[in-house]
């Protein structure tokens, strides 16, 4: 069913047969809850850092082989983006970059495509931060990552002026 279809049936409902659809989606789909969390707070503290740990389990080296499940976080953030709250991808975005920072820091970790993920998702970030008018609000944290990449041999540079 597509969305035309979806805003027909909304049209035949009453106020209360729309309020109880919504409270059944929150208790019973889990992303849902959360974008109607967020929409009536404000606050996305809670759920990125419950997302940001999740990433930080997927992005650091795991067991004895020290296998890297960096696409698994990737694909987090992917489904996180479909949210379509900004904030929250960013802060997202920005917390992947600096853990893959890490990662390249005390494992010495080199492969092109990794520094290639690790700079479209800070630029997806900037982006992000550019549309928000955010820049001054992440500064700091921007100027902090580049100068880390750089190190590395990543350049990633500011996209704005700050």
């Amino acid at each position: 069913m597509g969305l035309r279809e979806v805003n027909k049936e909304l049209k035949k409902m009453d106020k209360t047969e729309i309020m109880k659809l919504i409270s059944e989606m929150y208790k019973k789909i889990p992303r849902a809850k959360e974008f109607l969390d967020i929409y009536a707070t404000g606050d996305i503290k809670k759920l990125a850092e419950k997302y940001k740990s999740q990433i930080e389990k997927y992005v650091y080296p795991f067991g004895n082989q020290m296998v890297l499940r960096e696409k698994e976080a990737k694909k987090l953030i992917q489904e996180i983006r479909k949210l379509k709250i900004v904030e929250l991808n960013i802060e997202l975005e920005l917390h992947y970059v600096m853990c893959c920072l890490d990662i390249i820091r005390d494992f010495g970790y080199w492969d092109e495509s990794y520094y290639n993920s690790i700079a479209t998702m800070y630029y997806n970030a900037t982006k992000g931060i550019v549309e928000i008018g955010k820049e001054n609000e992440y500064r700091e944290q921007l100027i902090s990552i580049c100068a880390n990449s750089q190190e590395y041999g990543l350049d990633l540079e500011l996209e704005f002026e700050l």
